[in-house]
């Protein structure tokens, strides 16, 4: 039961990191994020301010960094398909991740909170990662 709760953790990251990859590619980050808070809000009800246009820079900075989230989206989905000789990879798509979860804590304390939604996809990146090693450490006897 362990393996398949990873399998299916690890196959949600990486069609999420591979769809968030491509919307943000295609149609910027600003737009991406619009559409998130919008979603955000339907789901919440929340009735605060959206994230404003962001800056040409930012934007260029993004869409270089998303064909690299995507990566990581192809490799979580690879050892979600096959985890027989790649469950090994886990810690380190739980470490990368978990990163990018203290990446959104540094910004919330150097220049201040974001959109509640990116204080949820923080959560979800710091609490998310422990989990996956727990798996792992369950699975890598039988797999790794």
């Amino acid at each position: 039961m362990g393996l398949g709760i990873l399998r299916g953790l690890l196959a949600t990251l990486g069609l999420s990191a591979l769809l968030i990859s491509t919307a943000i590619m295609l149609a910027g980050p600003s737009a991406t994020s619009l559409a998130f808070e919008h979603l955000y809000a339907v789901a919440t009800g929340w009735r605060g301010p959206l994230t404003p246009a962001w800056p040409p820079t930012m934007d260029s900075e993004l869409r270089f960094y998303a064909p690299l989230f995507a990566a990581f989206g192809v490799v979580a989905l690879m050892v979600a398909r096959n985890p027989r000789g790649r469950l090994g990879l886990t810690p380190w798509l739980a470490g990368v991740f978990f990163a990018g979860g203290l990446g959104r804590a540094l910004s919330w304390s150097a220049v201040g909170a974001p959109h509640p939604l990116f204080l949820v996809l923080m959560t979800i990146e710091l609490v998310t990662p422990p989990v996956l090693v727990a798996l792992w450490w369950t699975q890598r006897d039988d797999q790794v």
